[in-house]
């Protein structure tokens, strides 16, 4: 057995049966890395990252089953409908996506960053073309293997965005999905920027092969600590975390997401969860471990962010992983 087997066990393979007693197969993508900062910029590259063939069998090679792979498709794509995306950008993404099969990977195809559809909310042109796009998408890899997920929009949010609405809205994405890609799984995720807090009073629309997906950087104050994007706004945070409220917050946050998940007969994955390049690789490592650990006690699916970004596991100058952060992540 090697070590991915091992990782994939039939433990962590088993069905869990919800309070309704509908059997849920278990969040195929198992032990995942976000390929940030590479193809959500607006431009490969902008962010100082670009995908590479050797990354992607590095990742395969590491453990990992499979990566997502963050999407700016909206910069990319016409103003007008059918809002097709551009040829050239198709054939990056196909590339990326073709390696990663080819290297056993999954992938998680995602659309990240439209903001200005989460400021100027439903109804507005940028509703109507994010339906559009997602209708090219959805042709455009009608006939990929299901080891291809779709993630149509990454961390809803905004004042606008309530549960009616969000809701609404992912209706009509899956539909015309599910137009050319009648089995594919697609994945869902609540508002609030996919805070665990706001699965609560928010339901998926229905339908077969549907999986949801929270995001998790608590407490915010430490996970961005010192991020430079974030500017004068960026948190501080003056003690070191790693204590036991410490943990058993942690512990607390995602048993009560598997709880839902359970009782509303969804497959749950954590789809991103990190700490910053400019925390200690110590402070990194052990909220990375603790999360992971939790993850791996409630049968939790999870995707590192990220890769070789701003909350990096992989060393892009040496060409190698981070040690600590490749032990939290693996070492029992």
């Amino acid at each position: 057995m090697n070590r991915r087997q091992a990782l994939l066990g039939a433990a962590a393979l088993a069905a869990c049966a919800p309070a309704n007693g509908h059997i849920v197969a278990p969040f195929p993508m198992r032990r995942g890395v976000n390929l940030g900062n590479a193809l959500e910029a607006p431009n490969e590259g902008d962010w100082g990252y670009r995908i590479e063939a050797a990354h992607l069998r590095a990742i395969a090679d590491a453990g990992f089953d499979g990566v997502r792979l963050p999407v700016r498709w909206d910069a990319h794509a016409g103003s007008t409908p059918p809002y097709a995306v551009a040829p050239d950008f198709y054939r990056r993404v196909d590339e990326v996506i073709a390696q990663a099969l080819g290297a056993g990977l999954k992938v998680q195809l995602d659309l990240h960053h439209y903001d200005v559809l989460m400021r100027d909310g439903p109804g507005s042109r940028h509703a109507e073309r994010l339906v559009g796009i997602w209708r090219g998408i959805a042709h455009h890899y009608r006939d990929a293997p299901p080891e291809l997920l779709f993630e149509p929009l990454n961390e809803p949010n905004g004042a606008l965005w309530t549960n009616a609405a969000l809701i609404a809205l992912q209706r009509e994405l899956v539909g015309v999905i599910r137009a050319r890609n009648p089995e594919r799984l697609i994945v869902l995720g609540p508002g609030n920027w996919q805070n665990i807090d706001a699965l609560n009073d928010w339901r998926p629309p229905e339908g077969e092969n549907i999986a949801v997906s929270v995001h998790y950087y608590e407490p915010h104050a430490f996970t961005h600590q010192g991020a430079e994007w974030l500017g004068e706004n960026a948190p501080t945070f003056d003690r070191a975390w790693g204590g036991e409220a410490d943990r058993a917050a942690i512990r607390r946050d995602l048993r009560s997401a598997t709880r839902w998940a359970n009782t509303h007969g969804y497959a749950l994955q954590l789809g991103e969860f990190g700490v910053n390049r400019h925390v200690s690789p110590a402070q990194r490592a052990l909220w990375t471990r603790c999360v992971r650990e939790a993850c791996d006690a409630e049968n939790l699916a999870w995707c590192i962010w990220d890769f070789a970004g701003a909350f990096p596991i992989h060393d892009s100058a040496r060409q190698a992983f981070i040690p600590e952060m490749t032990a939290a992540l693996f070492d029992q």
